[in-house]
């Protein structure tokens, strides 16, 4: 029996060792006629960068007031249930925060305890750009040489980029 333990763990290493060494490549993607990169296609960000976009770690809501113990959902937030809890994540901003103004940062603490009344999803209102690219929902680009169109499976939403 320890032999086969011991085999298992070799070829779970041996394993892990060839996908990692298989993401050292350089990716090139593919091009259209003109050379610039072909986003065509279904996309979807599978990530919690739509509850915030630097590192965060999990709570149990967005918004949060003082327990007898620490932190607990606030009142308003407990409605949502589960709904409402945020999963830790490892954020999508290269250098893992945002260098906010210490004016700003306090206003996106703010917005951040007045999440409630201030985030447009809470009130079935568009998310929009990029948050509505984070939402775990898939979405289409479809590229032409004029414009990019993005449609968002999130309310049916499109976005129109255009190139001229």
């Amino acid at each position: 029996m320890r032999v086969l333990s011991l085999v298992v763990t070799f070829l779970t290493f041996f394993l892990v060792a060839l996908s990692v060494q298989g993401q050292t490549s350089l990716y090139e993607p593919p091009r259209l006629s003109n050379g610039r990169p072909d986003l065509n296609g279904i996309w979807q960000a599978v990530n919690s960068a739509h509850y915030d976009i630097e590192p965060h770690i999990a709570r149990a809501a967005m918004t949060l007031r003082e327990g007898p113990h620490g932190p607990v959902p606030a009142v308003g937030v407990l409605r949502l249930g589960a709904v409402g809890a945020v999963p830790a994540g490892m954020g999508v901003v290269e250098g893992g925060v945002i260098p906010y103004t210490p004016e700003a940062r306090i206003r996106q603490q703010e917005n951040q305890k007045q999440w409630l009344d201030r985030d447009p999803e809470i009130k079935c209102y568009l998310p929009g750009v990029p948050r509505a690219t984070y939402m775990p929902y898939p979405f289409q680009v479809v590229q032409t040489p004029t414009q990019i169109s993005i449609l968002y499976e999130y309310a049916h939403t499109v976005r129109n980029i255009y190139l001229d």
